[in-house]
């Protein structure tokens, strides 16, 4: 009997830490980010906009994260869509920031993000370009899980 709850013990020990870890893959923002988002939203120094010269920031421009830093931007701009032709991203958990790095275009992007929000279905980021204009993209999930 003794046994029997020594082996009980050290099989509850065992799932508690396999559920810890599996809790922590899924509350990160690594892991949280990847899917496919479309931005909904976009706000330039605080005024919403339906439009602007940098097609990656345009509403309907879609992003797709994939695993490991990889990711894709699709816009579209004088009626034709267009597709990244490099992309990356990297996320910092701690100061909850997202750095992308994209050419779409013609056009380099790469910003560092503060992440205001990060939901199975909401991505909102805010961010400054070099020019010193305040962006605010809300994304929301195209993705089916």
């Amino acid at each position: 009997m003794k046994l029997f709850r020594k082996w009980y013990i050290w099989l509850a020990v065992a799932v508690l830490a396999l559920t810890c870890w599996g809790c922590e893959q899924l509350f990160s923002y690594e892991y949280k980010i990847v899917g496919s988002w479309q931005v909904s939203h976009t706000y330039l120094n605080g005024e919403e906009i339906d439009s602007t010269d940098y097609a990656g920031y345009n509403v309907g421009t879609y992003y797709y994260i994939y695993a490991d830093h990889v990711m894709e931007v699709r816009g579209y701009r004088n009626g034709e869509w267009r597709t990244s032709t490099f992309a990356t991203y990297i996320v910092n958990q701690k100061e909850k920031t997202v750095e992308m790095e994209y050419t779409l275009m013609g056009y380099n992007y790469h910003f560092l993000a503060d992440i205001d929000k990060l939901a199975r279905k909401e991505f909102f980021i805010e961010f400054d370009d070099k020019h010193g204009d305040h962006w605010r993209l809300e994304l929301f999930s195209r993705s089916n899980y």
